[in-house]
């Protein structure tokens, strides 16, 4: 995937509209470093950890042994030590804990129909050596949850208990959310939401109630009071809907949700996380996420790396809580997280928020973890649990790397991919499965945006003795000075011994793996198959600014009949490579608005997104998984909208022209998927299958910000004779 990013197109100036649409995914270029501040490292945390109270509750259903201190033990488990570390200019050493891994519930080891009980809890967590530990809402305890392992086609029942209850009352958040307010612009007069931009990017801060000064922030409305209500959604998963969880369908403290998961699905890399109504942002922040992992005889045979050599990653970006009063040029966490987001006005008076985009980036839990890996291959399961950062991932040479101290290096200068190792990262799968071959991605750079995972594997053999990092190369900088984000995500230290290794790189991987095409007569071909009936279903991103507003919104379209009045607002005309113009008008704009997208079961459909304007948008679509049909781009004009595309009226006043040849679909986007980032200008057609399961879903923008406001509509699958009742079917079938 080859996503256009600040490298490769004209830089936005500070303080422009597009700029701020970048700043939405973290994918901004790096502001210059806030003047006269430094960070002293904080003092290693060295308070005595104290007794742990005996793991009560219930059964031990995430499969945790039942073990006891050894008497004379104070704490238990033992604390690891840390490692040295590297300095940082963001006030905590990187490379100073060791890379978790997430325990493991081997579902198919449990007798047939037997459900396995998932808890969801208040844990203590740290984040980083030298900070103390502080509660999270976790999954039986971790962070992430347990990795749940299945096998194809055999079903698995999850009872989903939400435990986040104290002394019989819901718990609140374990973390506050904090809006920096207006703040006047930064020199040579550039506009205040840059300045908001950069103040929400230090690391540290507090609410304001905790403590005066000038990273004291007002609470973001009603959020002190929100408790915790929670639904799972398994992403990726085919299931029926009332397995998928609708995000109305919260479970309160107490209460218990079972799902069945068939499991009809090829090997792949899916995540539960908590998907309630309007706050799945707070509530994933909060911990609430996890693997789930299935597994089939196509990829056994495959003998990849496995055990020990077969890593989870779950990263998300985040920000810590400071204390108040530190003396100048110290900063001294909390232990907390904090959620802190830029607020900034619309021209108009309403008031929103640039969603998280944080300084630091979390591993399993931890602040930059580092790993000690034996020479040899080893497969890295990447997930991007990011709320809206998009990631830009590469392996790093560091060995000999030095910095010049509070240097930093944006990543737009040509000195940052200087030490890349461009064929390191071999990717043999994404979202939904494997692909049909290894793929090397151009430059070693994968690209990632929220909720999207990616299969890889990596032959450390290569790089006996030498220490590496994995990067995000967007909106990054080296050795990052406050204000900024850094470029490290964790290190891997290579050990310089050989090792037998009888792991080889297959030239086949998945041998069920068949290309989509869709002809210019309107049928589908699928491998050897054709398909001459589906539907097509039409969204719109449009740009933020409609009516006065400071979000973006999705529109669910509705195509116009020839010689229907389409009026003079909110009106969408593209014209096809055919020639044929298209005239389409919002068919609804809110979640809880009619539902307008109808499927039959065993129905193929070709969704049509277009997007306007604005910041890129993760897409995901519930239910099953499809594959990148075309990807067209329009120009862009001022403000980074589609020039046509009229802000006051909402509505293109001509059909906006035959898009021309956009990013390429690469053997990566073209593997099956449930996530793509969708960048200004692109219209983008997927193809997806709805056979398999019934019931309500949903589709949204994974920027979870943005889904929690205006971006996410459901959509129904029914059987077909249910469907020959209904007035209306589909969203026009050929």
């Amino acid at each position: 995937m080859n996503t256009p990013t600040p490298e490769s197109q004209n830089l936005p100036a500070p303080g422009s509209v597009e700029y701020a649409n970048l700043a939405q995914t973290g994918s901004a270029p790096p502001l210059p470093s806030e003047p006269g501040i430094t960070l002293a490292p904080v003092e290693p945390d060295t308070s005595e950890e104290p007794m742990r109270e005996p793991m009560g509750g219930p059964a031990p259903s995430a499969d945790r042994p039942g073990v006891h201190p050894p008497a004379g033990f104070p704490w238990w488990p033992p604390r690891p030590v840390p490692l040295p570390g590297v300095d940082s200019g963001l006030g905590l050493k990187k490379f100073r804990d060791r890379l978790p891994q997430p325990t493991i519930i081997r579902a198919w080891r449990r007798p047939a129909g037997s459900p396995i009980r998932v808890r969801a809890e208040l844990g203590r967590v740290q984040f980083h050596a030298d900070i103390p530990p502080a509660e999270a809402w976790t999954y039986e305890g971790g962070l992430p949850g347990p990795t749940i392992e299945v096998q194809r086609d055999r079903a698995v029942r999850i009872d989903w208990e939400n435990g986040l209850e104290r002394g019989g009352k819901a718990l609140n958040l374990p973390y506050d959310v904090v809006r920096v307010p207006a703040l006047p612009p930064l020199p040579p007069g550039q506009p205040g939401v840059n300045a908001n931009f950069r103040a929400a990017a230090l690391p540290g801060g507090r609410a304001a109630d905790k403590g005066p000064g000038e990273d004291s922030y007002p609470r973001l409305d009603h959020t002190a009071e929100l408790t915790a209500a929670t639904v799972v959604h398994l992403h990726g998963a085919l299931t029926d809907g009332h397995n998928d969880g609708w995000a109305h369908n919260v479970s309160l403290p107490g209460g218990v949700t079972r799902c069945t998961y068939p499991n009809r699905q090829e090997s792949t890399t899916l995540w539960y996380h908590d998907h309630a109504m309007a706050v799945t942002r707070f509530n994933v922040f909060a911990g609430l996420s996890g693997f789930y992992i299935i597994r089939d005889e196509q990829e056994a045979r495959l003998r990849l790396p496995s055990g020990e050599r077969e890593l989870f990653l779950g990263i998300a970006d985040r920000n810590l809580e400071s204390e108040a009063g530190a003396p100048a040029g110290t900063i001294k966490f909390t232990g907390r997280a904090l959620y802190k987001q830029a607020g900034f006005t619309g021209s108009t008076g309403i008031k929103g928020e640039i969603p998280v985009s944080a300084p630091f980036n979390m591993v399993n839990g931890k602040i930059w973890p580092t790993k000690d890996v034996d020479a040899c291959w080893y497969r890295l399961r990447l997930l991007n649990g990011s709320s809206s950062r998009i990631h830009r991932f590469s392996i790093h040479d560091t060995t000999d790397e030095k910095f010049t101290p509070t240097k930093d290096i944006p990543s737009t200068d040509p000195a940052f991919g200087a030490r890349r190792k461009t064929d390191a990262l071999v990717v043999i799968g994404t979202d939904g499965g494997l692909l049909p071959a290894p793929f090397i991605p151009q430059d070693g750079i994968v690209d990632m945006g929220p909720g999207e995972r990616v299969d890889v594997l990596v032959d450390f053999s290569k790089y006996r003795g030498r220490t590496l990092e994995l990067r995000n190369e967007n909106g990054t900088a080296l050795n990052a000075q406050p204000g900024q984000a850094d470029a490290s995500v964790m290190q891997f230290r290579v050990d310089d011994r050989r090792v037998l290794d009888r792991f080889r790189l297959p030239g086949v991987l998945n041998g069920e793996y068949v290309r989509y095409r869709h002809t210019d007569d309107g049928k589908l071909i699928i491998g050897d198959r054709v398909i001459d009936h589906h539907a097509h279903a039409w969204v719109a991103v449009v740009p933020p600014g409609i009516g006065g507003s400071v979000h973006p919104e999705m529109w669910e379209l509705r195509e116009l009949a020839e010689g229907e009045d389409p009026g003079t607002a909110e009106v969408i005309r593209v014209t096809r490579a055919d020639g044929k113009v298209l005239t389409f008008k919002p068919a609804a704009k809110l979640f809880d608005e009619s539902l307008t997208i109808r499927f039959s079961e065993g129905d193929w459909a070709v969704w049509n997104i277009l997007h306007l304007g604005g910041p890129a948008h993760p897409m995901h679509i519930h239910m099953t998984e499809f594959q990148m049909l075309n990807r067209w781009q329009w120009p862009l004009g001022p403000g980074g909208s589609v020039p046509g595309f009229n802000l006051a009226t909402a509505s293109t006043s001509n059909p906006l022209p035959v898009p021309g040849a956009g990013r390429p679909v690469s053997p990566m986007t073209a593997g099956m998927k449930d996530t793509w980032v969708i960048q200004p200008g692109e219209w983008v057609q997927v193809l997806g299958d709805f056979t398999g399961a019934t019931g309500s879903f949903m589709y949204h923008c994974h920027i979870l910000d943005h889904e929690d406001h205006t971006m996410m509509r459901p959509f129904t699958v029914l059987p077909k004779s249910i469907m020959a009742f209904h007035d209306v079917h589909g969203g026009g079938h050929h």
